[in-house]
């Protein structure tokens, strides 16, 4: 396995870690297999006020303690923030294609810490085809563009805005993201 890279980055004074070869590559080529074997229903949206329905798959939440590849971003979000504590939220599949539509949005209301782990599946990427996440300021200025580079994670705060883009007309492939998002329960408490 490569040496782990991770870039830390601020955005309107929340953190965001855009981490590579943080995954085992094994790991990576398991998760990317399994992909597209997932049930996908078009019944996600960016924002309840928007139209289009892009195709999710749901990890129910029960579920999500005994998943070991969860458990393992879990893992790395506390690296991330190691002051703070965590419960599971919501894991689910995103899968788009060319013409499906995103929209700016954020995962939790602006002044609460909790946080999304953002994984990127595919096991294969060109930059031509698009597919970036695009993270943005306050005032909805581009700060920061992610690519979909295979095994990526991206651990941010969920209350910045971001928007995820879709594969270009000249990709044939689905462009697979899970979302794990936890909320933060507040500062670890002091040992006694």
């Amino acid at each position: 396995m490569s040496e782990a890279k991770i870039r830390k980055a601020l955005i309107s004074g929340r953190e965001i870690f855009i981490c590579d070869d943080v995954i085992d590559s094994q790991v990576v080529k398991q998760i990317g297999a399994e992909m597209g074997a997932l049930p996908y229903v078009r019944s996600e949206k960016s924002r309840a006020d928007v139209p289009g329905l892009v195709a999710v798959s749901d990890i129910a939440l029960e579920k999500i303690p005994a998943n070991p590849f969860l458990r393992s971003l879990k893992r790395l979000v506390e690296q991330a923030f190691p002051q703070e504590r965590f419960s599971d939220r919501r894991a689910y599949v995103n899968c788009s294609v060319y013409g499906d539509g995103y929209y700016m949005h954020r995962d939790c209301v602006e002044q609460e810490a909790h946080v999304t782990a953002l994984y990127y599946a595919n096991l294969e990427w060109h930059p031509d085809w698009g597919g970036e996440t695009i993270y943005y300021n306050d005032e909805e200025e581009a700060e920061i563009v992610v690519m979909p580079r295979p095994g990526r994670l991206v651990i941010a705060r969920g209350a910045i805005l971001h928007r995820g883009n879709v594969p270009t007309r000249i990709c044939y492939q689905e462009r697979y993201t899970l979302a794990y998002k936890l909320n933060c329960l507040g500062a670890v408490p002091p040992q006694t």
